[in-house]
């Protein structure tokens, strides 16, 4: 029978063991087959047990707990949107209720024009209302009406004249 010796491979030197290969250290130890651990087993809930009705209790509980903290976030995130969402630019036609609005808020909203859409901001609808108040003649109140409710460019001249004609303190 062979015998064997462990040598290092850097200098040739015979190596002397301290320990058992099977040490704790090396995290190898060897164990009797009746020191084996063993496994839970996963109970199982039978649905015609009292347990299991139980657990169920507890699960729908927690289910309606979750949809009511989940409805009241939607609902508040919906409140929230409405508020942001300018119904009045979309349904009404009228340009000078918005712009009233805009200065009421002190908030930019868009205003719709025949064109596309465009956000107005609280120096514009300040002076532009300020100049249609001013306006005595109706005819001239309609022509500005028309102009506030027409393409991008005709805002544009009223926002020029406007600015124009409102004095600055």
């Amino acid at each position: 029978m062979a015998k064997w010796k462990e040598v290092s491979a850097y200098t040739g030197v015979e190596i002397e063991e301290d320990a058992p290969t099977n040490n704790a250290g090396s995290g190898a130890v060897s164990m009797p087959p009746d020191a084996m651990m063993k496994k839970k087993k996963k109970k199982l809930l039978d649905a015609r047990t009292k347990e299991y009705k139980a657990h169920q209790a507890r699960l729908e509980a927690s289910r309606k707990k979750r949809m009511e903290q989940r409805k009241s976030k939607f609902v508040e995130k919906v409140k929230e949107s409405l508020n942001d969402f300018n119904r009045e630019s979309f349904l009404t036609e009228d340009n000078l209720k918005v712009l009233r609005s805009i200065v009421q808020n002190k908030q930019n909203k868009p205003v719709k024009m025949k064109d596309g859409s465009m956000k107005v901001d609280l120096f514009t609808a300040s002076a532009i209302t300020k100049v249609y108040d001013a306006i005595q003649q109706k005819s001239n109140k309609e022509k500005f009406d028309r102009m506030l409710n027409g393409t991008k460019a005709q805002f544009m001249k009223i926002a020029d004249f406007a600015f124009k004609s409102v004095k600055m303190k």
